[in-house]
């Protein structure tokens, strides 16, 4: 059942002093023998057999439209969120009101204008019988986070007795909304520049794809001797080098560290968290169009047999978006993964140097970790926070240990 009713101690009383009236008229009925009487006692009992159809009625005659919707915003854009209720009873539901609560990552600027706009919010409604309403409310999008509409009810005067009944939604409603981090320019990112054996085609590199033979050209002094085609030189009569395609790898890898040690020595997390999380958005954009696979770890905790947020490996618009949904996910109150264990995870992974870009500080108990990390991928980047902005730079341990102090 969608309903359950919450009604009040005035509903039983009313019913209950109406049954004692049939009781004693129908009595005083049977003593006097008066037909008066008995025409009263067939108004009170269809009263209640009125009330009694209505009231365990009530609460299965309505039915809220529960299909999965997910609506994405990035900050201060609107939408309009729609209710389809239909009344199916036989009784019309008059000056009623629907309450519910939204999630504080939007607001429903048309109902409200307070601070505590996540709090329950409220809005007349009458309902006509056997027919569906249909209830717009505008949003905006406040702030980065996922949020839901919850705590739905409604509450009305009871047809009969006219005390307030309240019926509260107990299925989950299941459409959400997905508010993505803004997207805060990081500078100098165009000039990080990778050079490493990959798998992207690039007309200009020092490596090869052996596997992609694109053909053969007169050799040169300068080939080595292993790629000489002894084939076509046999054909020709001409030494003949192979070429093959060449090559790079072009991905990026964020890892972002989303906690900080306080003045106890505890991990908690970071003060600017949302720019953190903007800056890994904007960096997810930027390799977006230019057309470079990326993938993200972050050190929040989640269950599963790796304890991190971890979006593999991809590109394109649709990686793109998977990006940041995970960033939007992001709970501020989420368990924290230290950080040097993370790298530590992280570095398992990898069979090959990528280009590594860090987001957050870097503590103390991962310099270590992060020397040999350093050595492993060839490529090392830090995004600093200065004077509001993000500016990105090759990453120096040696600075890394005296921004942590």
């Amino acid at each position: 059942m969608a309903w359950r009713k919450e009604a009040g101690t005035d509903d039983s009383r009313s019913y209950e002093y109406i049954l004692i009236a049939l009781i004693v008229f129908f009595i005083i009925g049977v003593i006097y023998r008066s037909p008066i009487v008995f025409i009263g006692v067939g108004i009170f009992a269809a009263y209640l057999i009125a009330y009694k159809i209505y009231d365990r009625g009530v609460n299965k005659s309505l039915s809220i439209n529960n299909k999965h919707r997910t609506v994405k915003l990035f900050p201060e854009e609107e939408e309009t969120l729609r209710f389809t209720i239909e009344n199916q009873s036989i009784f019309p539901i008059i000056n009623g009101q629907l309450s519910f609560q939204l999630g504080s990552a939007i607001k429903a600027y048309t109902i409200t204008d307070k601070e505590d706009y996540w709090k329950e919010l409220n809005l007349p409604l009458s309902l006509i019988q056997k027919k569906k309403t249909i209830i717009e409310i505008p949003i905006r999008a406040e702030q980065r986070g996922v949020a839901r509409v919850q705590n739905i009810s409604y509450t009305f005067p009871h047809l009969l007795n006219f005390s307030m009944l309240r019926l509260r939604y107990t299925d989950f409603y299941r459409t959400e909304v997905i508010v993505y981090p803004k997207l805060l320019p990081v500078q100098g990112i165009e000039a990080v520049y990778h050079m490493m054996q990959g798998d992207s085609r690039l007309n200009y590199s020092p490596f090869e794809d052996i596997q992609s033979p694109l053909g053969t050209r007169d050799y040169s002094y300068s080939d080595p001797f292993h790629k000489i085609n002894w084939k076509a030189t046999v054909k020709t009569q001409k030494l003949q080098t192979n070429i093959y395609e060449k090559v790079v790898d072009r991905s990026f890898v964020f890892i972002v560290n989303l906690g900080t040690v306080n003045s106890k020595n505890m991990m908690s997390f970071n003060k600017n968290l949302e720019n953190l999380l903007s800056y890994t958005a904007y960096l997810s954009e930027y390799a977006t169009k230019m057309g470079i696979p990326f993938e993200i770890f972050i050190n929040t905790r989640k269950p599963g047999k790796n304890p991190y947020m971890h979006l593999h490996e991809g590109e394109g618009k649709a990686h793109y978006m998977h990006a940041l949904e995970m960033l939007a996910r992001v709970h501020k109150q989420s368990p924290i993964l230290p950080f040097n264990k993370l790298l530590y995870k992280i570095a398992k992974q990898f069979n090959k140097p990528k280009t590594v870009i860090f987001i957050g500080d870097i503590p103390n108990g991962a310099t270590g970790i992060l020397h040999s990390f350093k050595q492993m991928q060839r490529s090392t980047y830090r995004v600093m926070e200065a004077e509001g902005t993000g500016l990105i730079r090759p990453l120096v341990v040696r600075e890394a240990i005296e921004d942590a102090r």
